[in-house]
C-alpha cells in the first residue's frame, strides 16, 4: 500500500511539471486592436472581427489599427469516375496591415485544410463554417504573437 501511495504521489508531481501552452498568456496581454478596414470574404471577416473583439482590451494604451483583406478559396482536389468532386481544399489567405504610430507592417497568413465532400449539403455548409471559425481563431492567435514580437523589437 505504501508503494502505491509513493507512486501516485510521484506521478502527480511529475504531471505538474510547468507546462504552459503557446497561447496561454494571451489573456494577460494589454492590447487594443482596432479594425479600420475589412475586404474580402464577409463571413470570415465577421468571425475574425468577433475573435479580435473578444481579445481586445478597450482600456489599453497599446493601440493598433489593423486593416484586413481576406480571400477564401474552395478548390476541387479529386473527382470520382462520374466527375463529381470527392475532395476539396479549403484555403484562407489573409493579408493584414498593422499601423502603429504611422509605421505600417504587412503580414500574410495562410490556413488550409483538405476535406471530403459530404452528400448532405447542409452538413457540408455547417462544416465549412466551422472551418472558417477555426481559421479566424488561428489567424487571430498568430496575429497577436506577431504584434507581441513587434512590441519586443
Amino acid at each position: 500500500m505504501k508503494n502505491i501511495i509513493i507512486v501516485f504521489f510521484l506521478v502527480f508531481l511529475y504531471g505538474c511539471g510547468g507546462y504552459s501552452s503557446i497561447y496561454g498568456n494571451q489573456d494577460s496581454q494589454d492590447l487594443q486592436i482596432n479594425i479600420t478596414k475589412m475586404q474580402g470574404d464577409k463571413d470570415f471577416n465577421n468571425l475574425f472581427k468577433k475573435e479580435i473583439n473578444l481579445y481586445s482590451n478597450l482600456n489599453s494604451q497599446n493601440k493598433y489599427d489593423v486593416s484586413v483583406n481576406s480571400k477564401y478559396e474552395k478548390n476541387i482536389i479529386s473527382k470520382d469516375s462520374s466527375g463529381v468532386a470527392t475532395d476539396y481544399k479549403l484555403l484562407m489567405t489573409t493579408k493584414i496591415a498593422i499601423n502603429l504610430n504611422g509605421k505600417i507592417t504587412n503580414m500574410e497568413f495562410k490556413e488550409n485544410i483538405n476535406i471530403k465532400n459530404n452528400s448532405n449539403s447542409f452538413e457540408q455548409n455547417n462544416y465549412e463554417k466551422n472551418v472558417k471559425r477555426n481559421f479566424a481563431s488561428s489567424i487571430r492567435n498568430k496575429l497577436i504573437i506577431k504584434i507581441q514580437n513587434i512590441n519586443d523589437n
